[in-house]
């Protein structure tokens, strides 16, 4: 029997029809506590997510969730604590555990699915997991000026890229060459 989660908000599949269905979840404060502990987080003030859900005919949940988070990270330059706030809508979808395929190659623009057992989906467990992929992997305080070339933009990364491409197509064992004691 799996553990069960610090922010569970279990919803009965007999209370989703196939109209849509408003629901909102909060977490109270020892449940902010815990899942930021979970998280790594120093703290989460505030965690609710709300949700419009609709069934299927096939014990399908589709959902469309709204997440707010007040929370404190620790920044990765300065390692001081900032607060700082998630806002963000994200939809995803229930599907019975006999029901769910896991895909062999992930595909970013499809609907994330989660398979789930008996007659409940948790849309607190769902919250979370969201707000878990949704963090910045390496915070930064906004007043914090990031040192030159620690983080790329995305023109900056493709264009380094190409360049690497364009090396390897010239000479095959450009790779190799880097590899070599006081190369870089």
């Amino acid at each position: 029997m799996s553990e069960k989660p610090e922010f569970s908000r279990p919803m009965a599949l007999r209370r989703i029809g196939g109209q849509e269905t408003a629901v909102t979840v909060e977490a109270t404060e020892q449940e902010c506590a815990a899942i930021a502990r979970r998280l790594g987080l120093p703290k989460i003030t505030l965690f609710r997510c709300r949700y419009l859900l609709k069934a299927d005919r096939h014990s399908v949940v589709e959902a469309e969730g709204a997440l707010a988070v007040h929370y404190t990270q620790t920044c990765v330059v300065s390692l001081e604590n900032f607060e700082d706030v998630l806002a963000g809508a994200f939809n995803i979808r229930f599907v019975p555990s006999e029901r769910f395929v896991e895909p062999e190659e992930p595909d970013l623009d499809a609907i994330d699915e989660i398979p789930y057992e008996g007659q409940d989906i948790d849309l607190g467990e769902a919250a979370v997991e969201q707000f878990a992929l949704d963090l910045d992997p390496y915070p930064h305080a906004p007043e914090i000026d990031l040192p030159e070339g620690l983080v790329l933009s995305e023109e900056e990364a493709e264009k380094l890229l190409e360049e690497g491409e364009q090396d390897e197509k010239q000479n095959p064992f450009a790779a190799l060459s880097r590899l070599k004691p006081g190369k870089a």
